[in-house]
């Protein structure tokens, strides 16, 4: 019997990981089929080439006061060039460190080469960056070996959540929404997909998995709510954001809708801690009901709350810390600017910031309440549901 489950499950996922790909496929076909048609800023004749430092041909460095491993001045390098169509070539390039620039080279050090080459004019190289793609290659692959050797098949599971949630954003939500699509129906759609498909991966076609995600549902209205009322207090809108210049002329070429961009990124920075609280306590209370079969809805409703209670404190303060952390930066230089506090809890910046923080932490609460309730239905309904089965 246990051997079918497991087989029936297995099947299950499969079969659940064969319709996400089929997904993200069919997105990425109609994305090229309604491919951008506007872009800001083109240029055919300049490319981004990776390269390496051959030698140092000269180099004039000084060490900047203050600083232990930060240098000023010039330096002119032997480069060869990786790739692109000019692919072996050896270029000369006359590479400048300033207080903003500052990619110090030597012999060995991959690079990205800025190449433009206008036609009929002489071509000019420069160094872009540090060549970072083998760090993150690196980088996430640690991630992933640690999530898979620590959660095991959960771990693997998630990875491959997490990654469908992510192409998702990036072949689905961002296009649709440069097109001129409403970001917000836009967003609550991403939302509903990747949660559905997301947690039938991780947890199976369980009652509990569809009650947490019935509740992070009710998560995503509560956020659209908040944030509804708390943009109208603060005034504010997409038209608020650091980049509004750049989005206005978007919006003029495709139909952008600036003023509900701001409620995307927050809806997106609060999913991951609203999925969490809703299974953490969903999962809490089925085990609880397997293990006493007699606990009534009231019961599963007060325990639903208690273990919200005990969780919420941290989930609501890794989102606002996230967003603090996030902003430390801009802080510094406010207060260089001398600014009054007046002036500072005025600011798009710092409003923006809160809207962020309290609209995901209020998301937060409220799903414990609509979580503890949808179970306590829901197992409740269960419970009577077996006993009829078992007087027939």
């Amino acid at each position: 019997m246990f051997m079918k489950t497991n087989h029936k499950k297995r099947l299950e996922e499969l079969i659940l990981i064969i319709v996400m790909a089929g997904i993200l496929v069919a997105v990425f076909c109609y994305q090229n089929l309604s491919a951008i048609s506007y872009q800001m800023y083109t240029s055919d004749s300049i490319t981004y080439e990776k390269g390496k430092v051959d030698q140092i041909i000269e180099e004039d460095l000084q060490l900047e006061e203050g600083e232990t491993n930060r240098y000023r001045g010039e330096q002119t390098l032997l480069v060869t060039l990786k790739t692109g169509e000019q692919k072996g070539l050896q270029i000369v390039i006359h590479n400048e460190l300033t207080a903003t620039h500052n990619i110090k080279a030597t012999e060995g050090t991959n690079i990205i080469v800025k190449s433009d080459t206008p036609e009929g004019i002489e071509p000019h190289y420069s160094v872009f960056n540090y060549d970072r793609s083998m760090g993150i290659y690196c980088i996430i692959g640690i991630f992933a070996v640690l999530m898979i050797l620590v959660g095991g098949l959960k771990g693997l599971k998630s990875l491959i959540g997490l990654l469908f949630t992510l192409l998702f954003i990036l072949l689905f939500l961002l296009p649709m929404i440069y097109q001129g699509y409403s970001p917000i129906g836009m967003a609550i759609l991403t939302v509903l997909v990747t949660t559905v498909f997301s947690m039938l991966l991780l947890n199976g076609f369980q009652a509990k998995t569809w009650t947490a995600i019935v509740s992070v549902m009710g998560g995503v209205l509560i956020a659209a709510i908040a944030y509804y009322l708390f943009s109208n207090v603060l005034h504010l809108t997409g038209y608020n954001l650091e980049q509004a210049e750049e989005l206005i002329i978007i919006h003029q070429n495709t139909g952008l809708q600036v003023s509900q961009l701001l409620f995307v990124g927050i809806l997106i920075a609060s999913l991951g801690a609203t999925m969490d609280m809703s299974m953490s306590i969903t999962s809490s209370l089925y085990e609880m009901k397997r293990i006493h079969p007699q606990l009534t809805g009231k019961q599963i409703f007060v325990s639903g709350m208690k273990i919200g209670s005990d969780m919420i404190g941290t989930m609501c303060e890794t989102l606002i810390l996230a967003f603090v952390g996030s902003a430390v930066t801009a802080l510094l230089v406010l207060i260089s600017y001398g600014t009054q506090l007046q002036q500072l809890l005025s600011s798009d910046y710092i409003a923006i910031e809160l809207l962020h923080s309290i609209t995901g932490s209020v998301a937060v609460i409220l799903v414990v309440p609509i979580t503890a309730i949808l179970t306590a239905l829901f197992t409740t309904k269960l419970n009577w549901k077996q006993r009829s089965k078992q007087q027939s």
